[in-house]
């Protein structure tokens, strides 16, 4: 798949979504300043490890002040699937903000985590700290 594909995939998928994580996560993704980040393949993990992690990271980022949208409801999603379900990660960057997508082993959009940063610079330090890179 074509990486400008990826980006036509999400905004396909977010826009069958009516939930608020989905609006903001369109919002990014249709920017045309935001671009596809990662491998066409996605990063993979299970959802055990992506769960434990994002259970931190929501601590994390609400402590910090980081305001993100989709986190609670991703997890919510990751503890429907088995422990050891392959799940691919989708980054998007743009200069102010960011999503990453979350695909299960058949392709279904299981959520998305956008973060809004006020300049680039705190827009990638915080998809940073969100994605646990900091």
């Amino acid at each position: 798949m074509e990486v400008k594909n990826e980006k036509n995939r999400l905004s396909d998928a977010l826009k069958q979504n009516a939930q608020k994580w989905a609006a903001v996560a369109l919002s990014v993704a249709d920017d045309p300043q935001v671009v596809f980040a990662g491998n066409t393949g996605g990063a993979s993990a299970t959802a055990g490890e992506l769960l434990r992690t994002y259970q931190i990271r929501q601590r994390l980022c609400e402590e910090k002040g980081i305001e993100t949208y989709g986190m609670a409801e991703l997890i919510d999603s990751l503890s429907d699937c088995g422990e050891r379900d392959p799940i691919q990660v989708y980054p998007f960057i743009g200069p102010s903000s960011s999503v990453a997508a979350f695909r299960d082993a058949a392709g279904n959009l299981l959520g998305c985590i956008t973060v809004l940063g006020r300049d680039p610079e705190s827009g990638r330090r915080n998809l940073d700290f969100a994605n646990g890179r900091m």
